[in-house]
């Protein structure tokens, strides 16, 4: 293995070892009056299925004699019991006793200095490929100059408009087959068939637009060691192509700049050019990482993760596709969704005239189907794929409530 390091950045030692599931903590405290976070897992094999690290005790103390305990709120999550913020010049270390008593600590750490994102913006633009698409940059600047470690997280959010909606929904009577035929009834037209299997009804809710809110799984970082300022001029964070359907319509991100240390940064920089799956601390590795956590009472036991404390500064934005691509033809749905079925609304034995099923019933119970309209060429119905008229197959219906048309 090859591992490269500039003159600013200290080499972190890797030792390639066999596969073995140790504890894993990703814990970054800020200076936002917030429930502060510690994330606890286990490493796993890339085609295994991840272990969050339950019932532990988690805490962090500071010089000045606070303890902060925190408490799982969900499996592997530890949320501090009070919303507190990292202050200027004080350490903090972090204490963890897994639910078996094995017990780890941190080096202790201060508060980076912090830096404001100054701009983030959009453009329409092309990437190092020559592949067209938004552009989302950050701005920034410390006249300090005593930042210079950068890592960035984002979430975007964008809004999904279901292409064939419909506010009316079928829903299967769940009539019971084989019907005999002197069991079955009487219809005086096909309307009565289909109202015989299912029912047409309108939807309780609106389910034509929803939202997706996605997080960054990629390490991002940057530094300006070899700048004349400390500064980010125009620095990309996020790179969606053109024909990208998060952008079909509205879209939004919000992108958190966190000031690191240079230990924190040398052990993210080390982690990213070592991942290769989206959990970036819990994959398979190739070397054994040491970060700044350790055991407390068997100094040959290994465990992954870092305590980090930094400066904190987030901005959102939005855009619609239009704003930067007037009058161009918008982007593909996620799949094709003209392809309308007509099932029948029962089928029937031809020999023994013995009704065996409803395909109409089934389509819109099983078959991944719903009613779209009554323009059918056999049958007063269309019906589309879910994904193409509820869009809370893909989002939620729910508008969030940072959200701005």
């Amino acid at each position: 293995m090859v591992f490269f390091t500039t003159s600013c950045v200290e080499e972190i030692p890797l030792e390639t070892e066999s596969f073995e599931s140790v504890l894993v903590i990703e814990a970054t405290m800020t200076n936002e009056i917030k429930q502060q976070e510690v994330l606890l897992s286990r490493s796993y094999m890339f085609d295994s299925i991840p272990v969050q690290e339950s019932n532990a005790t988690v805490k962090v103390t500071d010089d000045a004699m606070n303890t902060y305990t925190f408490t799982e709120t969900e499996s592997g999550v530890y949320k501090s019991q009070t919303a507190f913020a990292a202050q200027p010049s004080r350490n903090y270390k972090l204490s963890v006793i897994t639910s078996s008593g094995e017990e780890f600590g941190s080096t202790e750490m201060q508060l980076t200095q912090p830096t404001s994102i100054d701009n983030l913006y959009v453009e329409r633009d092309f990437n190092e490929n020559g592949i067209e698409g938004v552009s989302v940059y950050v701005d920034s600047y410390d006249p300090t100059g005593n930042s210079k470690y950068y890592r960035h997280e984002y979430e975007e959010t964008y809004k999904i408009i279901a292409p064939f909606y419909s506010p009316f929904e079928m829903i299967s009577n769940d009539v019971e087959f084989p019907i005999l035929v002197e069991d079955q009834p009487t219809f005086q037209s096909i309307q009565e068939m289909v109202d015989f299997v299912v029912t047409t009804q309108l939807r309780p809710e609106q389910e034509r637009i929803c939202y997706k809110t996605i997080k960054s799984n990629e390490i991002i970082t940057t530094n300006s060691v070899e700048f004349l300022e400390d500064r980010l001029d125009k620095y990309r964070v996020r790179f969606i192509g053109r024909n990208n359907t998060e952008i079909m319509h509205r879209y939004s991100i919000l992108v958190r700049q966190y000031v690191q240390s240079l230990e924190a940064h040398t052990f993210y920089e080390t982690l990213k050019t070592q991942s290769i799956s989206e959990s970036v601390f819990s994959d398979t590795q190739p070397g054994f990482l040491q970060g700044n956590v350790f055991s407390v009472n068997d100094s040959n036991q290994k465990v992954i993760g870092f305590f980090e404390v930094s400066s904190f500064d987030a901005k959102r934005v939005f855009f619609n596709f239009v704003d930067l691509f007037p009058g161009e033809e918008l982007p593909p749905y996620f799949i094709t969704c003209d392809d309308f079925v007509e099932p029948a609304p029962i089928a029937v034995d031809i020999l023994s005239g013995i009704w065996n099923s409803s395909p109409l019933a089934d389509a819109v119970k099983y078959r991944g189907y719903q009613y779209f309209d009554d323009q059918g060429e056999l049958y007063p119905y269309r019906l589309v794929l879910n994904i193409c008229g509820d869009c809370t197959f893909l989002g939620d219906n729910e508008e969030p409530d940072f959200w701005v048309d």
